[in-house]
Protein backbone atom coordinates (compact mmCIF):
# COMPACT_ATOMS: atom_id res chain seq x y z
CA UNK A 1 0.00 0.00 0.00
CA UNK A 2 1.32 3.18 -0.72
CA UNK A 3 0.85 6.63 1.18
CA UNK A 4 0.74 10.20 0.15
CA UNK A 5 3.91 12.14 1.41
CA UNK A 6 2.58 15.80 2.10
CA UNK A 7 4.31 18.98 2.46
CA UNK A 8 3.78 21.75 4.97
CA UNK A 9 1.90 23.59 2.46
CA UNK A 10 -0.34 20.68 1.78
CA UNK A 11 0.85 19.97 -1.61
CA UNK A 12 2.08 15.76 -2.10
CA UNK A 13 5.67 15.28 -2.85
CA UNK A 14 5.54 11.53 -3.98
CA UNK A 15 4.44 8.21 -1.63
CA UNK A 16 6.43 5.91 0.76
CA UNK A 17 5.31 1.82 -0.08
CA UNK A 18 3.96 0.10 3.17
CA UNK A 19 4.75 -4.01 1.94
CA UNK A 20 1.26 -5.52 1.46
CA UNK A 21 2.69 -8.74 2.89
CA UNK A 22 3.47 -7.13 6.07
CA UNK A 23 0.96 -4.31 6.34
CA UNK A 24 -2.22 -5.70 4.59
CA UNK A 25 -2.43 -8.86 6.55
CA UNK A 26 -5.29 -9.10 9.11
CA UNK A 27 -4.82 -7.50 12.42
CA UNK A 28 -4.72 -9.87 15.36
CA UNK A 29 -6.67 -7.52 17.81
CA UNK A 30 -6.29 -10.02 20.84
CA UNK A 31 -2.36 -9.84 21.20
CA UNK A 32 -2.50 -5.83 20.25
CA UNK A 33 -4.96 -5.63 23.20
CA UNK A 34 -3.14 -7.58 25.85
CA UNK A 35 -0.54 -5.42 25.24
CA UNK A 36 -2.05 -2.40 25.40
CA UNK A 37 -3.86 -3.95 29.07
CA UNK A 38 -0.10 -4.03 29.84
CA UNK A 39 1.14 -0.92 29.27
CA UNK A 40 -1.73 0.58 31.27
CA UNK A 41 -0.83 -2.16 34.17
CA UNK A 42 2.22 -0.77 34.27
CA UNK A 43 1.63 2.72 34.79
CA UNK A 44 -1.10 2.16 37.42
CA UNK A 45 0.76 3.54 40.78
CA UNK A 46 -0.74 1.24 43.19
CA UNK A 47 -0.60 2.98 46.57
CA UNK A 48 -4.24 3.26 46.75
CA UNK A 49 -4.72 2.54 50.92
CA UNK A 50 -7.13 2.62 53.31
CA UNK A 51 -6.60 2.15 57.39
CA UNK A 52 -7.99 -0.80 59.23
CA UNK A 53 -9.64 -1.24 62.45
CA UNK A 54 -6.01 -2.07 63.81
CA UNK A 55 -4.74 1.74 62.11
CA UNK A 56 -7.40 4.40 63.17
CA UNK A 57 -7.07 6.16 66.01
CA UNK A 58 -9.38 4.80 69.03
CA UNK A 59 -9.65 3.31 71.93
CA UNK A 60 -9.68 -0.39 71.80
CA UNK A 61 -11.78 -1.19 74.61
CA UNK A 62 -15.39 -2.86 74.58
CA UNK A 63 -17.70 0.37 74.92
CA UNK A 64 -20.64 -1.02 76.99
CA UNK A 65 -21.22 -4.11 78.83
CA UNK A 66 -22.82 -7.28 76.65
CA UNK A 67 -25.70 -7.66 78.89
CA UNK A 68 -28.06 -6.24 80.62
CA UNK A 69 -28.50 -3.33 78.74
CA UNK A 70 -31.33 -4.30 76.55
CA UNK A 71 -29.27 -3.03 73.39
CA UNK A 72 -27.45 -4.84 70.70
CA UNK A 73 -23.83 -6.07 71.41
CA UNK A 74 -21.08 -3.67 70.60
CA UNK A 75 -17.46 -4.08 70.67
CA UNK A 76 -14.73 -1.76 69.88
CA UNK A 77 -15.14 2.25 68.19
CA UNK A 78 -12.45 1.29 65.90
CA UNK A 79 -14.99 -1.71 64.34
CA UNK A 80 -15.66 -1.36 60.19
CA UNK A 81 -19.62 -1.30 61.39
CA UNK A 82 -18.76 2.22 63.26
CA UNK A 83 -18.64 5.73 62.23
CA UNK A 84 -14.73 6.88 61.69
CA UNK A 85 -13.98 2.96 62.04
CA UNK A 86 -11.35 1.05 59.82
CA UNK A 87 -12.27 -0.33 56.61
CA UNK A 88 -12.65 -4.13 56.21
CA UNK A 89 -10.83 -5.36 53.10
CA UNK A 90 -9.71 -2.22 51.41
CA UNK A 91 -7.48 -1.44 49.16
CA UNK A 92 -3.84 -1.86 50.23
CA UNK A 93 -0.99 -0.77 48.48
CA UNK A 94 0.26 -3.64 45.51
CA UNK A 95 2.07 -3.54 42.32
CA UNK A 96 -0.30 -3.72 39.50
CA UNK A 97 2.90 -4.64 36.95
CA UNK A 98 2.63 -7.15 34.39
CA UNK A 99 5.25 -8.57 32.06
CA UNK A 100 5.20 -9.28 28.32
CA UNK A 101 8.14 -10.70 26.31
CA UNK A 102 10.04 -8.51 23.64
CA UNK A 103 8.89 -10.53 20.67
CA UNK A 104 5.18 -9.96 21.82
CA UNK A 105 6.18 -6.36 22.84
CA UNK A 106 7.68 -6.14 19.12
CA UNK A 107 4.80 -7.89 17.13
CA UNK A 108 1.68 -5.63 18.79
CA UNK A 109 3.43 -2.69 17.73
CA UNK A 110 3.30 -4.14 14.17
CA UNK A 111 -0.66 -5.25 14.73
CA UNK A 112 -1.30 -0.96 16.15
CA UNK A 113 0.85 -0.15 12.83
CA UNK A 114 -1.52 -2.45 10.60
CA UNK A 115 -4.76 -1.08 12.12
CA UNK A 116 -4.09 2.24 12.11
CA UNK A 117 -2.85 1.89 8.39
CA UNK A 118 -5.71 -0.51 7.37
CA UNK A 119 -8.09 2.69 8.97
CA UNK A 120 -6.87 5.48 6.64
CA UNK A 121 -5.10 6.88 10.08
CA UNK A 122 -1.46 7.08 8.78
CA UNK A 123 -0.81 10.48 7.23
CA UNK A 124 3.30 10.43 6.12
CA UNK A 125 4.79 14.75 5.92
CA UNK A 126 8.31 15.85 5.13
CA UNK A 127 10.64 16.59 7.84
CA UNK A 128 9.41 19.64 10.04
CA UNK A 129 12.58 22.16 9.82
CA UNK A 130 12.33 24.56 12.28
CA UNK A 131 13.97 27.92 12.22
CA UNK A 132 13.63 28.53 15.95
CA UNK A 133 12.00 26.13 18.65
CA UNK A 134 8.61 28.09 18.41
CA UNK A 135 5.09 26.37 18.56
CA UNK A 136 3.41 28.28 15.67
CA UNK A 137 5.90 27.10 13.62
CA UNK A 138 4.59 23.49 14.37
CA UNK A 139 0.84 24.46 14.22
CA UNK A 140 1.62 25.49 10.39
CA UNK A 141 3.50 23.05 9.79
CA UNK A 142 0.64 20.33 11.14
CA UNK A 143 -2.35 22.46 9.33
CA UNK A 144 -2.48 20.28 6.46
CA UNK A 145 -3.14 17.10 8.81
CA UNK A 146 -5.19 18.39 11.73
CA UNK A 147 -8.27 19.47 10.40
CA UNK A 148 -9.71 19.96 13.29
CA UNK A 149 -7.99 20.55 16.94
CA UNK A 150 -9.85 17.91 18.31
CA UNK A 151 -8.15 14.87 16.66
CA UNK A 152 -5.44 13.74 18.72
CA UNK A 153 -2.19 12.85 16.44
CA UNK A 154 1.12 11.24 17.55
CA UNK A 155 4.03 12.84 15.76
CA UNK A 156 6.93 10.48 14.89
CA UNK A 157 10.24 11.46 13.46
CA UNK A 158 13.17 9.96 12.99
CA UNK A 159 15.39 10.64 15.25
CA UNK A 160 15.19 12.69 18.95
CA UNK A 161 14.98 16.08 18.65
CA UNK A 162 15.17 18.71 21.71
CA UNK A 163 14.24 21.19 19.51
CA UNK A 164 10.77 19.99 17.90
CA UNK A 165 10.03 18.13 21.50
CA UNK A 166 10.38 22.02 22.76
CA UNK A 167 8.37 23.40 20.36
CA UNK A 168 5.59 20.40 20.41
CA UNK A 169 5.11 19.71 23.68
CA UNK A 170 2.21 22.13 24.71
CA UNK A 171 -0.11 21.41 21.78
CA UNK A 172 -3.17 20.04 23.21
CA UNK A 173 -3.70 16.21 22.14
CA UNK A 174 -0.14 15.95 20.15
CA UNK A 175 2.35 13.08 21.57
CA UNK A 176 5.97 13.01 20.35
CA UNK A 177 8.33 10.08 19.86
CA UNK A 178 11.18 9.21 18.25
CA UNK A 179 10.72 6.00 15.58
CA UNK A 180 13.13 3.24 17.62
CA UNK A 181 10.65 4.38 20.77
CA UNK A 182 7.77 3.53 19.29
CA UNK A 183 5.11 0.92 21.19
CA UNK A 184 1.90 -0.57 21.06
CA UNK A 185 0.17 1.53 22.95
CA UNK A 186 1.75 4.80 22.30
CA UNK A 187 0.06 4.26 18.53
CA UNK A 188 -3.25 2.60 19.57
CA UNK A 189 -4.26 5.83 22.00
CA UNK A 190 -3.67 8.53 19.23
CA UNK A 191 -6.24 8.58 16.75
CA UNK A 192 -4.13 9.44 13.72
CA UNK A 193 -0.29 8.60 13.29
CA UNK A 194 1.64 11.39 11.78
CA UNK A 195 5.17 10.03 10.26
CA UNK A 196 8.24 11.89 8.88
CA UNK A 197 9.21 10.66 5.42
CA UNK A 198 12.53 9.60 7.24
CA UNK A 199 11.01 7.29 10.33
CA UNK A 200 9.10 5.31 7.73
CA UNK A 201 12.16 3.37 6.49
CA UNK A 202 13.75 2.21 9.59
CA UNK A 203 10.45 1.21 10.72
CA UNK A 204 9.57 -0.63 7.39
CA UNK A 205 12.74 -2.52 7.72
CA UNK A 206 11.97 -3.69 11.50
CA UNK A 207 9.62 -6.33 9.98
CA UNK A 208 10.99 -7.46 6.29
Amino acid sequence: MKIKVLKADGNQAGTVEFPDEIFAAPVNETLLWEAVETYRANMRQGTAKTKSRGEVEGSSRKLFPQKHLGRARVGSARSPTRVHGGVAHGPRPRSYRKGLPAKMRQRALLEALKQKLQMGNVVVMEDIELEEPKTKFVVQALAPVRDSSKVSLLLVPAQHSPELLRAARNIASLDLMPEADLNAYAVWRRQKLVLFKSACKPLVERYR
